[in-house]
């Protein structure tokens, strides 16, 4: 009994018993749930047979019904499945956080920093950058961007050609196009060699990793400079120019030009490249400078937090402010800037879903309109719960390591 006792006043022992009994308590009480509504036989959608199960996915092989755009590798339209149309939405709203979290870090380091500068003018104006922007609506944001978008581009039919010059010759003629249908720029087509090009790359970076490895142990006990950025780079780069030398190039390039459509092609749009639209340039602006505003309080809360004496003794030994900062301050910063920034990257990428407000064909637009068409609410928003717990959670694991590796390398 003594033993007993003795094993549950050991915390770690106790958290793992509580923590699962919890996990299984909630997987019982999910199962109970799904069972007991699958077997109500009068909420199937009017729109199936009352012989399917209430709980299928097998719908979301249909035809979609639906066209979404704002693709960066694929599109998708009306004859594409559902489940297609859904993989699509998750990749554009994967894409759009991607960008988000770059834009607002910098920006948000970057203001982090100036409202501790030294600079009247510079601190007052990120002062009032982040009481102003992290009091008014992100939704609110979005509209006003987007509005913005919308009045300062042409029309399509008077669309913006700029060319791409270098020294007064001409490199590529139309490159970029700007209209209120958004910005179209030069982007890359796939060949049919990009699949071994991915594996050639991969092998390639696994022997440099290793090769650096070895270098790095060799250099550790022997000393000096034994090459290890040098050689793993050149195996590496090697390995890539033998593949072009025989494979030839992985992707091509392709300019956009303006299409016309419809009757005495009324409808123009565009064709071929890459197309970053208004509603992407309006949620990337607003939700970026939205969340930048708290990154940067992140950021400076973390600068305060260090030791005075460490800004003292990096004057003492005469570095300039910048090297101060790079090499001093944001280092140490960094411990404490991890796990809160974590969080605002899972909070902005949660934010994403409000971008449907202005038409982003994002996972949310393509759940919605789909539920709208098909009925299965419940299947349509549990994919999109999972599609939203998913990318949290990388989100968090990358995170996590981040800080493991920063806490454990002492940085």
């Amino acid at each position: 009994m003594s033993n007993l006792v003795s094993f549950w006043y050991r915390s770690f022992y106790r958290r793992t018993i509580i923590q699962g009994a919890v996990i299984l308590l909630v997987v019982l009480v999910g199962l109970a749930l799904i069972e007991q509504v699958s077997n109500i036989e009068n909420v199937h959608s009017p729109r199936f047979s009352s012989s399917i199960p209430f709980i299928t996915f097998d719908f979301l092989d249909a035809r979609a019904g639906i066209d979404l755009s704002h693709g960066l590798i694929f599109d998708i339209d009306s004859n594409d499945s559902r489940m297609d149309a859904i993989l699509n939405g998750a990749w554009n709203t994967i894409r759009l956080a991607v960008v988000l979290i770059v834009f607002a870090s910098l920006l948000g380091l970057l203001i982090g920093v100036g409202r501790l500068s030294d600079f009247y003018l510079i601190q007052k104006a990120c002062t009032i950058y982040v009481e102003v922007l992290r009091n008014i609506p992100a939704l609110l944001q979005i509209y006003i961007w987007y509005t913005v978008v919308w009045f300062i581009t042409p029309p399509i039919a008077e669309a913006a050609h700029i060319n791409i010059s270098f020294f007064g010759a001409n490199i590529l003629t139309d490159a970029v196009i700007v209209s209120n249908k958004g910005l179209a720029i030069p982007w890359f087509v796939r060949e049919s060699q990009i699949g071994i090009w991915f594996l050639l790359g991969l092998i390639a970076l696994v022997i440099s990793l290793i090769v650096r490895r070895f270098l790095q142990k060799r250099q550790d006990e022997l000393g000096g400079n034994q090459g290890t950025n040098r050689y793993p780079a050149l195996i590496f780069f090697g390995a890539l120019i033998l593949a072009y030398v025989g494979l030839g190039a992985p992707f091509t390039t392709e300019t956009s030009s303006i299409v016309s459509s419809g009757a005495a092609g009324a409808i123009k749009n565009y064709g071929g490249g890459m197309v970053i639209t208004g509603e992407f340039l309006a949620i990337v602006v607003a939700l970026g400078f939205y969340t930048a505003s708290f990154i940067s309080e992140i950021v400076r809360g973390s600068i305060l937090a260090l030791p005075a004496g460490q800004t003292e003794a990096a004057k003492a030994l005469g570095l300039s402010a910048y090297q101060r900062l790079t090499l001093i301050i944001l280092p140490q910063a960094l411990r404490t800037m991890i796990p809160p920034l974590g969080n605002q990257y899972i909070n902005m990428t949660k934010n994403t879903s409000i971008a449907v407000a202005i038409g982003f064909s994002d996972v949310v637009f393509a759940t919605r309109t789909i539920s709208n068409n098909a009925g299965h609410s419940l299947e349509i928003f549990t994919t999109l719960l999972v599609l939203y717990l998913l990318m949290a959670l990388v989100i968090s694991s990358v995170m996590n390591s981040l800080n493991w590796y920063v806490q454990r390398s002492g940085i």
